[in-house]
């Protein structure tokens, strides 16, 4: 939800500004093979652990802020930039023996900038960069090694800890290009495809089978096709090509552990406009 205020300044330049509020939701089970690496383990012993896995579903919300702009840099340039921050959610408790912090969980910072070139009054092509700082988020950036010294010693590297095993996710760049053509007063056709090196490393794979984010490209397309003046209809497609990881079993080396994914994603929407 974006509650925003926005302002054209001059044909130049506008800005927006927005408050952002988010609600994620999250279960697991299957997990309690890991109790006697959480936090609580150490004080209380494995049996109390209590908010590791199948505690249904739990919900936590957050707030962030979101800035952006848009300038005409010619009549045919425009460029456009988005940062949102991180967004600060509440914690899943049900689940405070999993995720670092007690059950943090917040939504990474992004920023987005983008040119598009308008070719004529029917073509506009697109080029975007978006950066996502997965690294900032303890839930996902953490990396799983610091569990094998969870202890006496280092108790906020167990489960629930402060520096508690994550997803071990890189950062992840991702590079976009988009091609819209109008061919008449009703028909808009789009295509699109985005690129990005996938954010998990070969020695970060037992926590991983929980999100196997391996997707690298995404192929898109669709149209708009408005037979009504304010009404629409809109469908698109997309397919994502195959993509692995192969890496080693964090705690058994002896054993490799293989990712592989591919999507395909079809949206159908009609909009009325009154």
């Amino acid at each position: 939800l974006d509650i925003t205020w926005a302002k054209k300044f001059n044909e130049k330049f506008s800005l927006g500004l927005s408050v952002v509020g988010a609600m994620q939701m999250f279960e697991a089970e299957g997990l309690r093979t890991f109790a006697p690496y959480t936090k609580t383990a150490l004080t209380s012993g494995p049996q109390a652990v209590t908010s590791l896995s199948k505690n249904g579903s739990d919900i936590s919300w957050g707030y962030g802020f979101k800035i952006g702009i848009h300038a005409p840099l010619s009549d045919a340039l425009a460029v456009g930039a988005m940062y949102q921050t991180k967004i600060k959610m509440t914690k899943l408790d049900d689940y405070s023996d999993l995720f670092a912090e007690r059950g943090g969980f917040d939504m990474p910072a992004n920023l987005k900038v983008g040119l598009t070139f308008k070719a004529s009054d029917a073509i506009a092509i697109s080029l975007d960069i978006e950066h996502t700082w997965f690294s900032e988020v303890k839930a996902v950036g953490n990396p799983i090694q610091g569990l094998f010294s969870c202890g006496p010693q280092f108790p906020e590297n167990c489960l629930g800890g402060q520096n508690g095993a994550g997803f071990g996710w890189d950062d992840m760049t991702v590079y976009k290009a988009g091609l819209r053509w109008k061919t008449s007063d009703k028909w808009t056709w789009r295509a699109g495809y985005s690129l990005g090196d996938q954010p998990i490393s070969n020695d970060q794979m037992t926590f991983n089978i929980l999100a196997p984010a391996v997707i690298e490209q995404h192929f898109t397309g669709g149209f708009t096709f408005s037979h009504k003046p304010g009404r629409e209809f809109n469908m698109s497609l997309m397919y994502a090509p195959n993509n692995s990881v192969t890496g080693p079993n964090n705690f058994d080396p002896s054993q490799t552990v293989m990712f592989e994914m591919y999507q395909w994603e079809v949206e159908a929407s009609y909009a009325w406009r009154f």
